[in-house]
Formats: structure tokens, sequence, C-alpha cells
């Protein structure tokens, strides 16, 4: 019997272990020494876990629209703070989001560090 619970204790560890290898830290992925300023209009919210992604249609300077795939901290960070997913989804206005790119600048990625909305509610990250 005492074998068996630690074979399952063993076999426990190295799952939680592997699960742990997968999360990254936010310095292994982005550049806090590349910040952006971005408006936009919220196209997507995944509330999912580990983090929270914010897809924002950005219009550039010749005009197109860009989307950019924003991470966020954790569902629960957003619950304890009161925040909702529709809250984040907010009415289809623009708002303005600051954070740091990643460290790949060929793709449009970063990670949120405020989000205002036009009515200048904000939420701090």
């Amino acid at each position: 019997m005492r074998r068996r619970i630690l074979s399952l204790l063993g076999c426990a560890g190295i799952f939680l272990s592997a699960a742990g290898q997968g999360h990254h830290s936010v310095s292994g992925v982005f550049d806090a020494d590349a910040p952006f300023d971005l408006t936009g209009t919220i196209s997507e919210v995944e509330w999912i876990n580990p983090h929270v992604y914010i897809h924002l249609d950005v219009t550039d300077a010749d005009g197109n629209i860009v989307s950019w795939a924003l991470e966020t901290a954790p569902t629960q960070f957003f619950r304890n703070a009161g925040v909702s997913k529709s809250m984040l989804e907010g009415d289809g206005g623009e708002v303005s989001i600051t954070g740091i790119q990643g460290h790949d600048k060929t793709k449009h990625m970063g990670w949120i560090r405020r989000i205002t909305f036009a009515d200048g509610r904000f939420i701090q990250i």
C-alpha cells in the first residue's frame, strides 16, 4: 500500500512539474524596453487561463486595420477586481491600451499594463 501511494505521489509530481514548465514569465516573452500606446476597438476577449487575451483592431498610418493579440493577467485577477469579460468587451467603442511589445517585433503582440475606456474608466494591471 505504501509503495502504491509513493508511486502515485511521484506521478503527480512529474505531471505538476511539466505543467509548471509550460507557463512563461512576462519578461521571457515581452520586452520591457519596448513600450506601446495603442488606440483601437476590442474585437475579441478570450477569457481563458492562464491569461486573458484581448484582440485589438488598430488603424495604422496607411489606413489598414491591424489586429493586435494582447495578453494580460489571469481571469481571477479580473474577478477579484470586479471586472467581467463583458466589461472588457465594452460597447464596441475605442479604447486605449498601454503595454510592452513581444520580443519578436514582426508580430503584433504585447502585454497589457493599462486599458482606458472612452468614458475615462481604466484598469491598471
